[in-house]
């Protein structure tokens, strides 16, 4: 299952601009592939519109309780503290069009 993370935080509290919160955007990027792959799960990719104060992460996880796991990892929560946290279950084209095509033949 993928999930897609999507982390926003306002222009006054970017990492950029706060000491601390830089310490702790530093640090879960660092942790973050050893602390999912104990649970089971597999860091696609981490992407950071700096602009935009925005980044995405896309995550391979075995359940969505390994995620939820993860997300309530100590690690973890002091992001809580200054972005807003958005998850969505999402799927590659190729399972979409799997998805449709069966979906299709039933018609």
């Amino acid at each position: 299952m993928l999930i897609l993370q999507i982390m926003k935080h306002s222009p006054e509290s970017c990492p950029l601009g706060n000491p601390a919160n830089l310490a702790t955007v530093i640090q879960w990027l660092e942790n973050l592939g050893p602390s999912a792959a104990n649970l089971g799960i597999s860091v696609v990719g981490v992407w950071t519109d700096r602009a935009g104060h925005v980044s995405y992460a896309i995550f391979d996880t075995p359940s969505m309780e390994a995620f939820t796991s993860l997300e309530v990892d100590p690690a973890n929560i002091p992001l809580l503290t200054f972005n807003s946290i958005e998850k969505k279950v999402v799927t590659s084209a190729s399972e979409t069009l799997a998805f449709f095509k069966a979906r299709q033949a039933t018609m």
